[in-house]
């Protein structure tokens, strides 16, 4: 599929070479006031949520839950829809939390997003994912992880669900309307809006290209938000009530002064002397999910130093979205401000390397006399080098911290003997890193999350030599989980 996608594009990208007119040629807008100094973290850590029925005028920005150096997670799941204070003295004994929680979801196109939610309405009906402080997501996974920090689960409940800053309703956090809005085939909607009159005259004369094309795809079919009437969600409409959302891409422009990992955050917009209260929310997915070959990267401008940065797929630095967590995580500022519990929660939609070309003498397609398929081959061991590491540094790093990993992957279905998880982790590893999925593709993901999840709990809580692991997941169950039993 990859391959044929991008023999698309180069048939029609010929045809941007005219583009001759500089615009949309960068996404983010300069900032009013990005001379202002940074926020220090205790200044920004408790944003006061109002109980009175709120006017789009009186809803706060929610861009500050982008931040991965101010993620509240001293405040317990129970009080986060409650008006909090802005030091942590004055916080309610019955609302204080010393446990730090962050949910990694993994890339892998519409198999990672599909995946992704099935393994966080697990969780919660387990009731853990309530008690996440931090979500970090790369590539297919943002899709459901910005969803997520969107969304609210009771959208009658105004205190819990708020409007945006625009007055408009959030969407609910429910199984029958998420799956239906990430099965869609956005490759073919993406298509279909090559062939918008707008699209075609962009396309044609300005830097407007397929990657920007992607991002309105995206907007209006996962977020039902029109581009045409700039009605799209920003970050300034995250839900307050929401964990912090960390977006990664990948910064291809680094140099002495920039890092390789790039992450949508307040701080790093005012770097850009930028304003991230207004960068919609489908952009930043689509910077994080810009597979090379297939799209092109996104840009932002450096405001303050007359210069461009390029991001292109996040996975090609770090797939699982642990290096936010870790800085998240190396944020504290002393001591006293040290979570005494630290759990981690991997959701992995790895796909296991293709080894049929071991069997084949000559394993190329006819696509490859286009295009050689060993781009992808090289790309995918890439991320296969990179994800071990990033594994092992996260055990180590939890271990040396007295931390708590889940890992959620399908690889575990084929390692407890059983003929009909291994036949159903095979199966899941031919489904392909595109945005498109089948129905049936689909409902395996769904099988296999239910699977994975309990089995996880599982071998935590009935470890004996992981006592204080079970002891950080039993704390987190809700009395309505479904029972766990070690028999």
């Amino acid at each position: 599929m990859r391959c044929q996608v991008v023999l698309l594009l180069l048939a029609v990208a010929g045809l941007a070479g005219c583009s001759f007119i500089p615009w949309y040629s960068y996404t983010n807008k300069e900032s009013d006031h990005a001379s202002a100094p940074v926020p220090r973290p205790v200044e920004n850590l408790y944003r006061a949520v109002s109980l009175r029925p709120m006017l789009p005028a009186d809803v706060p920005s929610g861009a500050s839950k982008a931040s991965i150096a101010n993620v509240p997670w001293q405040i317990s799941a129970a009080c986060r829809t409650l008006a909090t204070p802005r030091s942590r003295e004055s916080i309610p004994e019955n609302c204080r939390d010393d446990r730090f929680v962050a949910l990694a979801v993994s890339g892998g196109g519409s198999r990672a997003s599909i995946f992704g939610a099935a393994v966080m309405f697990e969780l919660q009906r387990y009731g853990l994912l309530q008690h996440a402080d931090l979500v970090s997501c790369v590539s297919g996974g943002c899709l459901t992880a910005a969803y997520y920090a969107l969304s609210c689960d009771d959208p009658d409940d105004k205190q819990a669900c708020p409007p945006t800053t625009n007055g408009a309703a959030r969407y609910a956090w429910r199984e029958e309307t998420v799956y239906p809005l990430l099965e869609r085939n956005l490759l073919w909607r993406w298509f279909g809006n090559w062939f918008w009159p707008n699209n075609i005259a962009k396309f044609w004369f300005t830097h407007f290209d397929r990657t920007d094309i992607m991002a309105e795809t995206i907007s209006s079919n996962l977020y039902d938000q029109s581009i045409l009437d700039n009605n799209q969600f920003r970050f300034r409409d995250l839900n307050p009530n929401r964990p912090n959302l960390a977006i990664n891409a990948t910064n291809v422009t680094a140099g002495q002064s920039r890092e390789f990992p790039f992450a949508f955050t307040p701080e790093q917009f005012q770097k850009l002397h930028s304003d991230l209260d207004r960068y919609p929310i489908a952009n930043a997915v689509m910077a994080s999910a810009s597979f090379p070959g297939a799209f092109n990267y996104v840009t932002l401008r450096d405001f303050r130093a007359q210069q461009y940065v390029h991001l292109l797929d996040g996975g090609a630095y770090d797939n699982l979205g642990l290096n936010a967590i870790k800085t998240a995580m190396e944020a504290r500022t002393s001591n006293t401000d040290e979570p005494k519990q630290r759990v981690v929660i991997i959701i992995d939609a790895y796909m296991a390397l293709d080894n049929r070309m071991a069997r084949q003498a000559e394993p190329r397609s006819w696509t490859d006399y286009y295009i050689d398929s060993n781009f992808f081959v090289a790309y995918d061991t890439l991320l296969t080098s990179l994800r071990a590491t990033q594994l092992q540094y996260a055990k180590t790093l939890l271990k040396n911290n007295g931390g708590t990993l889940l890992h959620i992957s399908w690889e575990e279905l084929e390692k407890d003997g059983d003929p009909q998880n291994a036949w159903l982790g095979n199966r899941l590893n031919r489904i392909p890193t595109s945005l498109n999925i089948t129905s049936k593709g689909a409902d395996r993901l769904r099988s296999a999350a239910k699977i994975l999840v309990e089995k996880e709990l599982k071998h935590i809580l009935c470890d004996p030599l992981r006592q204080a692991d079970a002891q950080a997941v039993r704390a987190m169950l809700s009395p309505q989980a479904p029972a766990l039993s070690c028999g």
